[in-house]
């Protein structure tokens, strides 16, 4: 690890735009159409990079074959995060067996910065199902 971090995360701001995960498997023929079409998808993500918060390849663990993407998308909503990803010729192609989308909160990390919670005791009932109005999502949110 990095001596420069601190030992313990900072309290940082929660993200102002919702987040939502994209999860995507590889179809059949895939190997194929991601190498046909790769100059489409990499001017894609390339052209809406601030977008994303991150995105990438997957694999088997300890294998080599790529057997899908995740994208974590920034979007105000869930239609606008699903036109953005239309529009990439990996799923223009068809390249993707299955493509699944989920709202994600980004919480605690590097890209964070830290987490958003200021304190174990702020999200404890959110945890449990509790209301949305508690301070997990950050004093003044």
């Amino acid at each position: 690890m990095n001596a420069a971090l601190p030992s313990e995360p900072p309290h940082v701001p929660r993200l102002p735009t919702p987040c939502f995960l994209v999860i995507c498997r590889d179809g059949p023929g895939a190997g194929a159409m991601r190498a046909r079409y790769l100059d489409g998808h990499l001017q894609h993500v390339e052209a809406n990079w601030t977008r994303y918060i991150t995105a990438g390849p997957v694999r088997e663990p300890g294998g080599e074959a790529l057997v899908g993407s995740v994208f974590l998308v920034l979007a105000d909503t869930l239609d606008a995060a699903r036109r953005l990803m239309q529009d990439d010729p990996y799923i223009t192609c068809g390249l993707y067996s299955s493509i699944e989308y989920k709202e994600f909160t980004n919480s605690i990390g590097l890209y964070m910065g830290g987490r958003i919670w200021e304190s174990r005791d702020a999200i404890r009932h959110r945890a449990a199902g509790g209301p949305p109005d508690d301070l997990s999502k950050g004093a003044g949110s």
